[in-house]
């Protein structure tokens, strides 16, 4: 089913509605079990011409998407499967490995270079939280969008560098 939604762009309901997405990607990791993580899944990175947001089930179906549902994907995994979505590489694996939390607590937030009120180009990252700190993920990055896919050090070491605070406007 699509459903088609049009907003005057505000970058809190942008994030409050891929917040959503994520926690409907939830729902759906939690009730299907055996469905892949997204890194394991095959799904790709692909710029769209239309912007179109898929829950998990349609961005395993179509097997590829833009940086606005794969961060929701990813943080819908994080939600749902806690420390079992993470791997050696990723930020926060050994603690989280240590600490078996079952639910790891994560965010999509926007990130841009544009002046703040001005119209740009925003790109969708994931922020999750692991005992006391914020760790970043980029799932784009990491599914091909620098037409290579990145490893998870490769992405914390980019996003080290790149350091700076993620815009708030999230749920």
């Amino acid at each position: 089913m699509n459903i088609t939604v049009a907003l005057a762009f505000s970058e809190i309901d942008a994030v409050s509605l891929l917040n959503w997405l994520a926690r409907v990607n939830r729902r759906i990791l939690l009730e299907n079990p055996g469905l892949p993580g997204l890194y394991q899944s095959g799904v790709v990175y692909k710029r769209e011409t239309e912007e179109t947001w898929s829950d998990y089930i349609n961005l395993l179906a179509q097997g590829w998407e833009d940086c606005d549902s794969l961060a929701a994907a990813r943080a819908g995994e994080l939600l749902a499967r806690g420390w079992r979505a993470l791997r050696p590489g990723d930020a926060g694996y050994g603690e989280a490995r240590a600490r078996k939390p079952n639910h790891i607590v994560a965010e999509v937030f926007l990130r841009t270079r544009t002046p703040i009120g001005q119209p740009g180009l925003y790109h969708c990252l994931v922020r999750y939280r692991v005992g006391g700190r914020w760790l970043l993920d980029d799932p784009s990055a990491r599914l091909g969008m620098l037409d290579h896919r990145l490893t998870g050090p490769e992405v914390a070491q980019r996003l080290a560098l790149q350091h700076r605070r993620p815009r708030r406007g999230s749920t």
